[in-house]
């Protein structure tokens, strides 16, 4: 059983670009989400890795698909994808949708580690956030203190301790 990456993940852009992955989006259709943006073809570990980032592809249920009305749409949501998120497949669509804006924030508690990756080049990732949030150090920044609010990592890691004295 794999270790689950809590992923978010934000998309702007020009309709006609974005509107190519509204039925994978809309369906959650059995072509995934990484083979639509990254394809492997038949199923291999270590291409999915490579291409991917991550071993399997993700469901894409947690997403939606808007129409903003202006000629750009935005696709936002969430996923969670085995052990690591799947930096190598936004990574590729940034190369081949240019004009699009797309933001990656993922939280992977198991192996204790937050970060955020984004198609103008930012790209932040911490580890051992389970001391660093002890430590109230995540109050020092500004970007990793954005990243533990939004994946609630205090409370996470509280009903966690909460767990283990039971």
């Amino acid at each position: 059983m794999p270790n689950w990456c809590s992923n978010t993940l934000l998309i702007t852009g020009d309709t006609n670009t974005l509107v190519q992955l509204k039925s994978i989006i809309e369906q959650d259709s059995e072509q995934g989400l990484l083979e639509a943006i990254a394809p492997i073809g038949e199923y291999d570990r270590e291409a999915a890795i490579s291409k991917w980032g991550t071993k399997w592809d993700v469901s894409s249920e947690g997403l939606e698909y808007t129409d903003n009305g202006d000629g750009t749409s935005t696709i936002a949501g969430y996923f969670d994808s085995a052990w690591s998120p799947p930096v190598e497949a936004f990574t590729t669509l940034a190369q081949d949708w240019d004009s699009c804006y797309i933001e990656l924030k993922y939280f992977e508690p198991g192996m204790d580690f937050i970060g955020v990756w984004d198609s103008e080049g930012g790209d932040a990732y911490w580890e051992g956030i389970q001391e660093l949030v002890n430590e109230d150090a995540h109050k020092e920044d500004a970007v990793l203190g954005e990243l533990i609010d939004e994946f609630d990592v205090v409370d996470w890691y509280a009903s966690e301790e909460e767990l283990e004295t039971v």
